[in-house]
């Protein structure tokens, strides 16, 4: 979608825009789900939000083996919106067909094309595609990401740093009671590194269940989960009416090198989403219009051709994300990392007690960061037990971390210096070698 949304961008800008799709329509384009979306992306990029969409409710949490379960309050004036994946892939395509770009469905992009440290083009169905610029938004595995030169940088993730997730709307059990909670999130679930949920507050007919663990998920492993899953959400039916997909998606901080020369990666091809969440349509979108806004900075200030589309040039564009979203990112992925090595008990406590309030269970549901005052720390230990407080400090030293982190990532050089550069990435790196 962050693809898609650049396209439109840069054909406005004057651009010959080709965008290659591997599905055969907008129709079939994964997934065959809807996602949340805060609201405001749509706003700023001026895109009318999908038919359909919906608010999204409180969420209720579950601790690890199901002991401890919290509800949490939504403030309906900042809440996320469920949108339909496909309409607003059609939308989208629209746009940017409509700006002057063109799409071309059925095509598999297979790797890049590199000559003289310069990526300047793809392969196409084992065609040649030449471009000046060649924007990867081909997802977590990307081909093209996987194949530059190691001297670009550009890294590759980890098993731990993807979630591997199964989502299917299941229809209602018709015959079970009205569930007490319609929007349950299961905290490492059965003390699992990952989560799940049952959620069916929306359509009346369908009950949307997501099993998702870091690093992989085995069909023994899965079907184990949604067994667990149905003991206490008798709604649960028999039949998927809608996804019963996999998908794989990255949960981390965003890469520290998304420009190369004749290069720019967005979206799940350079970890966009929210490390906590998973969620990433609003960064992608909104990293299609700041590389398109860099773009036309530099054509405004009069930038050859040739210069246009080096990494120097580009790289402000990954500043801006940095300063967005991405140093943000950057915090909640220490804080991800630091809760799934919590023992359960750690969390059923932290669930279940007066630490956390409800605006910090918000932070974190919604994947913002996570900030404590000195009115609110004091409050935290007042009300915590004696023998808990070792616990409670483990907690600030990982908050503490978490903002040294966003400190860094958003102190990213301004211009591109290859050594300043490299310094401040690996800098970055020190924190996440969990």
């Amino acid at each position: 979608m962050g693809g898609l949304v650049a396209a439109e961008k840069l054909a406005k800008l004057s651009f010959d825009v080709t965008v290659y799709e591997q599905a055969s329509s907008p129709e079939t384009m994964r997934y065959d789900w809807h996602d949340d979306v805060n609201p405001s992306v749509f706003r700023r990029l001026g895109i009318e939000m999908p038919e359909g969409s919906f608010k999204k409710k409180s969420w209720t949490f579950v601790s690890p083996h199901g002991a401890v379960v919290r509800e949490f309050r939504q403030d309906e004036a900042t809440a996320d919106w469920s949108v339909e994946r496909r309409p607003l892939n059609k939308i989208l395509v629209d746009r940017a067909v409509a700006a002057g770009a063109s799409v071309v469905f059925g095509a598999r992009v297979e790797r890049a094309i590199v000559e003289k440290s310069t990526v300047v083009g793809v392969i196409v169905d084992g065609r040649e595609e030449r471009a000046d610029l060649v924007v990867d938004s081909l997802g977590v595995s990307s081909p093209v990401r996987k194949d530059l030169p190691v001297e670009f940088g550009v890294t590759q993730h980890r098993e731990n740093e993807v979630f591997v997730a199964y989502r299917a709307f299941y229809r209602k059990n018709p015959d079970a009671p009205a569930p007490k909670y319609t929007n349950k999130v299961y905290l490492k679930h059965m003390g699992e590194a990952g989560i799940s949920w049952v959620i069916q507050d929306h359509d009346p007919e369908l009950v949307n269940v997501l099993v998702g663990r870091i690093g992989s998920l085995s069909s023994y492993d899965l079907e184990r989960a949604i067994e667990d899953l149905k003991k206490t959400n008798p709604t649960i039916g028999t039949e998927v009416v809608r996804g019963g997909e996999m998908c794989v998606i990255p949960v981390r901080y965003p890469a520290t090198r998304m420009v190369a020369n004749g290069y720019a990666a967005i979206g799940d091809a350079a970890y966009m989403t929210i490390p906590m969440l998973g969620s990433g349509i609003a960064s992608g979108m909104l990293a299609g219009q700041l590389l398109a806004e860099t773009v036309g900075e530099n054509l405004s200030r009069g930038v050859k051709k040739e210069d246009l589309f080096k990494v120097s040039r580009l790289w402000r564009y990954q500043v801006k994300v940095f300063r967005e979203f991405g140093a943000v990112h950057c915090a909640v992925d220490v804080l991800k990392r630091g809760v799934l090595g919590f023992p359960d008990n750690m969390l059923d406590w932290m669930l279940g007690s007066e630490v956390l309030t409800n605006e910090e269970i918000g932070c974190l549901a919604s994947g913002k960061m996570l900030r404590v005052g000195v009115k609110e720390a004091i409050r935290k230990i007042n009300v915590t037990e004696y023998s808990r407080l070792r616990t409670l400090i483990k907690v600030n030293n990982l908050l503490q971390k978490s903002l040294m982190a966003y400190r860094l990532a958003r102190n990213i050089p301004r211009n591109y210096d290859p050594n300043i550069t490299r310094t401040w990435e690996e800098n970055l790196k020190r924190y996440f070698k969990r």
